[in-house]
């Protein structure tokens, strides 16, 4: 993903795909993102049968804490750490939000704003917050 010229159109074709597949409306897909175990791409045996893989993505203001899988606040003089796999998998209908987790906005730049042509926000990924509040995440700034 971030390799990507355009990441939104991307995991849009992501969603197209799985409409088609299904017989069902663009509209009515949004993504579920569980986050793997592992950062590294070998441990990834083969493609899902759903949705994509996606590697590369960094966490501004907290750290991922691999053996539990949820976010922790960082580490001292560590402003971005990376995340593990992520599993972008298209599924039917809007979910809400767990207790417990933090709808984390992926951006394309470091830089939040964008331009007006070109904007930075690419999709929300849902993560454990651990033992923070989602409103600690937003506060954060992650």
């Amino acid at each position: 993903l971030p390799a990507m010229t355009y990441p939104t159109g991307f995991l849009t074709a992501v969603l197209q795909v799985a409409a088609r597949a299904n017989g069902v409306s663009i509209d009515s897909l949004s993504y579920e993102t569980p986050v793997t175990v592992s950062g590294d791409r070998a441990s990834i045996s083969g493609y899902p049968k759903d949705g994509v893989y996606v590697s590369g993505v960094f966490v501004e203001g907290a750290t991922w804490n691999y053996t539990g899988g949820y976010l922790e606040e960082s580490r001292p003089m560590e402003l971005i750490s990376t995340m593990p796999i992520i599993h972008f998998k298209p599924v039917e209908g809007k979910r809400r939000v767990a207790k417990g987790f933090y709808t984390c906005p992926v951006y394309m730049y470091p830089v939040r704003s964008g331009t007006r042509e070109r904007p930075s926000y690419v999709v929300s990924v849902d993560l454990r917050g651990g033992k923070f509040s989602s409103d600690f995440w937003t506060k954060r700034g992650v």
